[in-house]
């Protein structure tokens, strides 16, 4: 039987990428975390842009149409959220939801989820989203709020809106939250979880080919 995680033979079409990866030693290159956008692996640094129709596995994220993958490590959809929540009206919080679908319960992120790590940094909104459509009141939702830093980074390379928006889309798929980003000041602001290592915003950043160095923490 057809595997439904995986799409039909790549067409190595090119789309908008700009060129294949070539050699089997290349760096560790990030997912792009914007859903309208083509590209799903990127490195300004190396050149190496690879878009949906090179890749076989189903970017959950980027799918406009069903299924769309979730939790990898439990193959939870987007549909089976939907159904959960707006079709049984089973679950009215997040750890109900969590609990009942295993998604985001998973163990094996860094090897079956695209973005090499847990389904977490976009799941939780998700989840939230379909049970605000399902008129269950923010109260009722028991999340857990952690404590969270300041951070300010000096950004070395940008040079027009869209170097800002790249910086942006790997910060917060790093973990960071409300991240501005200026590439005419070359600074980039966010909120961080306390416990976060600051290091993997550093590497994030310098994946896509900028530089990044801390300026102040608070």
């Amino acid at each position: 039987m057809r595997n439904p995680w995986h799409k039909g033979n790549p067409s190595h079409n090119g789309g908008s990428c700009k060129r294949r990866v070539l050699g089997q030693n290349q760096r560790r290159i990030p997912l792009c975390p914007t859903p309208t956008c083509d590209t799903v692996y990127f490195n300004n640094s190396t050149g190496i842009y690879l878009c949906k129709s090179h890749i076989r596995t189903r970017i959950g994220i980027k799918e406009s149409s069903p299924p769309r993958p979730l939790c990898y490590c439990n193959r939870v959809t987007q549909e089976t959220l939907k159904h959960v929540i707006l079709e049984r009206r089973c679950c009215a919080t997040l750890e109900e939801v969590q609990e009942l679908t295993g998604a985001g319960k998973g163990k094996w992120c860094i090897t079956t989820n695209p973005s090499g790590r847990c389904c977490e940094w976009y799941l939780k909104d998700i989840i939230l989203r379909y049970l605000a459509q399902a008129g269950v009141q923010k109260s009722q939702h028991s999340v857990v709020v952690k404590a969270k830093k300041k951070l300010l980074l000096r950004i070395s390379g940008m040079t027009c809106p869209g170097c800002a928006g790249v910086v942006k889309g790997n910060l917060e798929a790093a973990g960071a939250e409300n991240v501005k980003v200026s590439f005419s000041e070359g600074m980039a602001e966010m909120l961080i979880p306390a416990e976060l290592d600051e290091s993997i915003l550093i590497d994030a950043v310098e994946a896509t080919g900028y530089r990044a160095e801390i300026i102040s923490r608070g």
